[in-house]
């Protein structure tokens, strides 16, 4: 399973980023905000090049792949670019595997307090 496509919605205050496989499976991923307008431009310009057509499923050494690759900029916007991906693969495989993200990560489901 091949990533095919990367998009992001953002606006000043929030980025959002879809993946598309291959197969049409899809997940979304959430860049951090502050000026999440600048991250989506970091995004496309050095994360999905690099992630494009890369297994969906390989996060680890997809995330690895990016940041050797793009060693020479390692400013809060590529982590927080990389953040987008790396939460949208996450909740791909969630979805596939139709288990909540916490289950893949060894953890249990439980109530979470929102505080906002």
């Amino acid at each position: 399973m091949h990533i095919r496509k990367l998009e992001t919605f953002s606006n000043e205050f929030v980025c959002f980023v879809r993946v598309t496989t291959d197969a049409g499976d899809t997940g979304w991923g959430q860049a951090s905000t502050y000026n999440a307008d600048i991250t989506a431009t970091i995004f496309h310009r050095q994360i999905a090049p690099w992630a494009l057509d890369a297994d969906a499923l390989d996060i680890d050494g997809l995330v690895r792949r990016i940041e050797e690759k793009e060693h020479k900029y390692p400013g809060s916007y590529r982590c927080r670019a990389l953040a987008g991906l790396d939460t949208a693969l996450w909740d791909l495989r969630g979805r596939i595997e139709d288990k909540p993200v916490v289950q893949l990560l060894g953890g249990k489901p439980a109530a979470l307090r929102a505080y906002a």
